[in-house]
């Protein structure tokens, strides 16, 4: 007999009567968590940053502190597009990931290039 609480991870398909309830809850759990990593990861820039004092290192890990937190608000319009509280489009979503993505990619390569 399986647990209630791992029906909620199991997919939607493993279940003829389903409805989609359980992929949309655990959707929400992976969204959740990725969005706490997300805030982790900036929390952990900022810090850096702010130890650098404005340093040549400063910019990059300041870009890169930006780019989380784009990040995250992209992974909060996931949620609230899954939560189906306003109706935004995945292209909107993916934007504004892809905007993230390339702003890490900038503050890596600020890093690069004080560090080469």
């Amino acid at each position: 007999m399986i647990p209630t609480f791992c029906v909620l991870l199991l997919p939607s398909a493993a279940f003829a009567g389903s409805t989609g309830g359980a992929s949309s809850i655990t959707g929400l759990l992976v969204g959740a968590l990725i969005a706490v990593v997300i805030l982790v990861c900036f929390l952990g820039a900022l810090s850096v940053f702010s130890l650098l004092k404005g340093g040549e290192l400063a910019s990059g890990w300041q870009t890169l502190a930006i780019s989380f937190m784009i990040l995250l608000i992209g992974e909060a319009l996931n949620i609230v597009d899954m939560m189906k509280i306003a109706a935004i489009g995945d292209t909107v979503i993916l934007l504004v990931r892809l905007v993230g993505i390339g702003a890490i990619m900038v503050g890596i390569s600020k890093i690069k290039r004080v560090l080469s």
